[in-house]
């Protein structure tokens, strides 16, 4: 766990009414991360008001896609052991991604989440993944194109490409550079036999038009653009846009 964040929003008038994030240098463990939210939850006075519904979103590289054809949630443990380290402490969770048979199986964070339940009562969850897969494949599903879709965000780079309305790949990649995060991206596509003059590139987070990784990468790839996630909120003026993942904002 890299930070925390969080988004308030007024239902009736669909207004993101306030936001804030916190990075940390380095990650965090789980007992660590419960006393950095309380922390967090006490300095923007959250504890002090009621809400209608709160919902959690973990962001971690735990996870795993299964095709529902082979999903069992009584042995959620042995899709996530062979590439991460399962503790016998550690729950499993699971997200359906709609329309897609298939579900993200996932580690979330159980301190945080017990903390969460203190503080407002019942909640739900769902990884971070889940909330992108379910929009970028409802974005692409009349689409006949192959589409990239490339996340930046706090060191770790996430690639979707999708071919005629379905997943074909999905990967997490932590990077330091420039060149690292051009080796995935290419790469990638090259394993996938991706026509690097055809393929729509969209790149988010936190990419924008004057990094030098955007401006490499289209030198390589024919169709490179900037992808803004649209949401139903209408966001403050003095709410800095770097405080909050638009894409979150529809969990």
């Amino acid at each position: 766990m890299n930070g925390l964040s969080f988004c308030i929003t007024d239902l009736v008038s669909q207004n993101l009414i306030a936001a804030k994030r916190l990075r940390f240098s380095t990650p965090l463990n789980d007992l660590a991360l419960k006393e950095a939210l309380k922390q967090f939850l006490e300095s923007h006075k959250l504890l002090e008001n009621q809400y209608e519904s709160v919902v959690v979103v973990h962001s971690n590289p735990l996870f795993n896609l299964v095709p529902m054809a082979l999903f069992n949630k009584e042995k959620l443990g042995d899709y996530i052991k062979f590439n991460s380290q399962v503790l016998p402490s550690d729950e499993t969770a699971f997200d359906l991604i709609a329309h897609q048979d298939m579900a993200v199986v996932y580690i979330p964070f159980t301190g945080a989440n017990n903390l969460i339940f203190e503080a407002f009562g019942p909640f739900d969850f769902k990884h971070h993944s889940s909330i992108h897969l379910d929009e970028l494949l409802s974005i692409q599903h009349r689409a006949q194109e192959t589409a990239c879709y490339i996340h930046h965000d706090q060191g770790v780079l996430s690639l979707t490409v999708i071919k005629e309305k379905k997943l074909l790949f999905f990967n997490h990649f932590k990077v330091q550079s420039t060149e690292d995060s051009l080796y995935y991206l290419l790469f990638s596509l090259e394993q996938l036999s991706v026509d690097l003059s055809e393929v729509q590139a969209h790149f988010y987070g936190e990419t924008t038009a004057a990094d030098s990784y955007f401006k490499k990468a289209s030198q390589y790839i024919t169709h490179c653009s900037l992808f803004r996630p649209s949401h139903s909120q209408k966001v403050a003026a003095d709410i800095p846009e770097h405080d909050f993942d638009r894409i979150t904002l529809n969990a």
